[in-house]
């Protein structure tokens, strides 16, 4: 028996289910959740270990496999849906919707994807970044198994965002933010060591939306533009901002998302 997966849903129509990135939960998503209840079903789902979903049971062998099967459970188990539905995620929950795409093609209308981690593609075409990522997260590692929590989620809030702003911060955020880097090292290594490739994502047939921020850090923005060379459906954007615009340029960020979403659609999402 699945598991329960922690989610909103709302509104009617065809099923948009939205994915968060490491460190955070589903309420990343909350203004493009109520943006989209008229038009369509919204559907943001706490990945494992975030919100109110608990950490895997089985880390060892927990992998982004699993995390597209609870969604996929979700979506069409407990929530009844039969067609296909299109995916928006960002960071890592981009690269569970990529997993998502191959292992279940035809349930998949569309991705919209914000600079997805999927940290294999550095390796796979044997990018110097590979090993910037690795000396990255060998430095959370330290941070964390030394019980600088704080530290460690600065780390790694700074590195991806190319500022010094976890000290701007509010302590809340400061303090969430650390409580999730243990699954974010999980997050990691489950998009190291997955056994997805170019090659499956090449075959990814739905149209693909992929959008990066115009202050990203090289690490990120070069995952994505291996992307843009490999899958046969993508339109690239660009955006203000760096891998956390879908947090903290959410405004734009979303009317990408909505304006891809009518670009597929008879019916225009309406401007809020």
């Amino acid at each position: 028996m699945p598991h329960f997966v922690p989610h909103d849903a709302a509104g009617s129509g065809t099923p948009v289910v939205l994915l968060h990135g490491s460190m955070n939960t589903r309420r990343q998503w909350r203004l493009l959740f109520d943006d989209l209840k008229s038009t369509h079903r919204p559907v943001a789902v706490d990945l494992t270990g975030y919100g109110e979903a608990p950490f895997p049971e089985d880390s060892a062998h927990h992998s982004m496999d699993v995390e597209a099967r609870r969604i996929h459970d979700l979506v069409h188990g407990h929530l009844g849906e039969e067609g296909a539905c299109h995916l928006v995620g960002h960071s890592y929950g981009g690269a569970v919707a990529l997993c998502y795409a191959v292992l279940y093609p035809f349930h998949v209308k569309s991705l919209t994807l914000f600079e997805p981690m999927s940290n294999h593609l550095l390796a796979e075409v044997n990018h110097p970044l590979q090993h910037d990522g690795k000396q990255l997260i060998d430095a959370i590692i330290s941070l964390h198994g030394n019980g600088d929590g704080v530290g460690a989620a600065r780390e790694f809030f700074n590195n991806l965002t190319g500022s010094n702003a976890f000290d701007l911060l509010p302590a809340g955020a400061q303090g969430a933010l650390s409580g999730g880097v243990g699954k974010m090292l999980l997050d990691y290594r489950t998009t190291v060591e997955t056994s997805m490739s170019l090659s499956d994502y090449r075959q990814i047939d739905c149209p693909v939306c992929l959008a990066t921020g115009r202050q990203s850090p090289e690490l990120t923005t070069t995952i994505s533009g291996i992307l843009c060379d490999n899958l046969k459906q993508v339109t690239s954007v660009a955006v203000r901002g760096d891998h956390m615009a879908p947090v903290f340029n959410a405004t734009e960020v979303n009317a990408v998302v909505k304006g891809f979403l009518a670009e597929l659609s008879d019916e225009p999402i309406p401007e809020c």
